[in-house]
């Protein structure tokens, strides 16, 4: 891995490859590991770099007091730190969330966008009822051992298809996360910007899982219709993590179609 400083912290990440830029950016409970077979698909294709958010993986901790805006201006800080200019953008999950954070407040860093597992927010994407059952869930976390709530938490993203290395992994990753990141993260996650969709003038891919059971259907159609230039595609035998061939090229050709634009 390498790594790079950005306001004060240091972000680490994976990069291979070569062409038009991908940044991938990962979900909660997780870091730049879960994409490394992705990395090893695109690498062929694109110019992919995938980051340890702060409190994740291998980047610094997050500061006190870290808020919304403090994700999407470090974000956009990285983008500039690698000299990347104008990158399909790939959030997945909390990632996806955070994909338009970054999207909303710094334009100009964001050459395109795939979401995947969609969240505009929480409180954006989900009824008061399932709302207020994610926060207590995530809550719930904070204080009680992973082994009380790890199984649901992975049924919930992956199929029992998704290959027993995967999901091994996500487990391995969730032994190893940081209280304080989830804390920070859930700043992002209970947001509502749905308001700010039709502001967000960025080419977006929303893609779902099929089986995805974590984010609704509604939720990603409804993203799409909010924002200007947006479109849906589902993916057939995918749950949440829909990492895969199938999302693979929809990636590259998201790359591809944004430093056509630039």
């Amino acid at each position: 891995m390498d790594a790079v400083e950005v306001d004060g912290l240091r972000i680490a990440y994976r990069r291979a490859g070569a062409g038009d830029p991908l940044l991938l950016l990962h979900g909660g409970f997780e870091d730049s590991r879960l994409w490394m077979d992705d990395i090893e698909r695109l690498q062929e294709h694109v110019d992919v770099i995938a980051w340890d958010a702060p409190g994740c993986g291998a980047s610094d901790d997050v500061p006190d007091g870290w808020r919304a805006a403090d994700w999407s201006r470090t974000a956009a800080s990285f983008i500039d730190a690698l000299g990347l200019e104008h990158p399909a953008v790939a959030g997945f999950s909390f990632g996806s969330t955070l994909a338009l954070l970054l999207a909303r407040d710094h334009p100009e860093s964001v050459g395109g966008l795939v979401l995947v597992g969609a969240y505009a927010g929480w409180r954006g994407s989900l009824d008061a009822d399932e709302f207020a059952r994610r926060v207590e869930a995530t809550q719930f976390t904070l204080t009680h051992p992973v082994e009380e709530w790890v199984d649901d938490f992975l049924a919930s993203v992956y199929t029992p298809e998704t290959p027993p290395r995967r999901r091994n992994l996500s487990r391995e990753l969730v032994d190893h996360w940081r209280r304080d990141t989830t804390r920070a993260l859930l700043d992002v996650m209970m947001l509502d910007l749905s308001g700010a969709l039709g502001s967000i003038a960025t080419p977006t891919l929303v893609a779902r899982g099929v089986d995805d059971t974590r984010s609704p259907r509604e939720a990603a159609l409804e993203i799409v219709e909010r924002m200007p230039d947006a479109r849906f595609v589902e993916i057939a035998d995918a749950g949440h993590d829909a990492s895969g061939p199938a999302l693979d090229a929809l990636l590259i050709e998201a790359a591809h179609a944004a430093a056509a634009v630039h």
